[in-house]
């Protein structure tokens, strides 16, 4: 089943400070559980494999920077969404690039050992920087993290 919804971006409440939209129907009733369910979703025509996470006000998916950078919309404006459960499982793919550079490092086999959103959510953090520059040192960071050695001219 799809479900089609105008959502206004909020702030999530509480001490993490996400903006969010939440979805206006009753996770349980719709999904049967109350956790977590994976969801493809388009915002404004724009689409992208999330999460609905649950809160004492209801489901939400998070408007992550991803969502933020395709869309440009902001806190107080409305998005379109679509939205269906997605019911295939979720694999994580180590981009091509970062995987040389941890094999490269010796960190390689580390890295694939923690759980996938944790490997999401370096990922992001470096596909998210604007300078390349930026992008290596978030690398270098990473490789160090798992007691890697690192020499930036490396990374190019």
């Amino acid at each position: 089943m799809t479900w089609e919804f105008d959502g206004q971006i909020k702030r999530l409440e509480g001490k993490i400070q996400w903006r969010v939209v939440y979805f206006p129907e009753s996770a349980l009733d719709c999904f049967g559980t109350k956790g977590s369910v994976p969801v493809k979703i388009t915002v404004d025509g724009q689409a992208f494999e999330h999460t609905l996470l649950g809160s004492r006000n209801g489901h939400y998916f998070v408007y992550n920077e991803f969502i933020h950078r395709a869309v440009g919309k902001e806190i107080g404006d409305i998005v379109r969404v679509t939205l269906t459960k997605d019911d295939a499982p979720r694999i994580f793919t180590t981009p091509p690039v970062l995987e040389k550079i941890l094999k490269e490092h010796g960190v390689l086999d580390a890295f694939l050992k923690q759980p996938d959103y944790l490997k999401r959510e370096q990922v992001n953090k470096i596909e998210l920087a604007k300078k390349e520059e930026t992008k290596r040192n978030r690398i270098q960071k990473l490789v160090e993290l798992f007691g890697g050695s690192f020499l930036a001219e490396q990374c190019d």
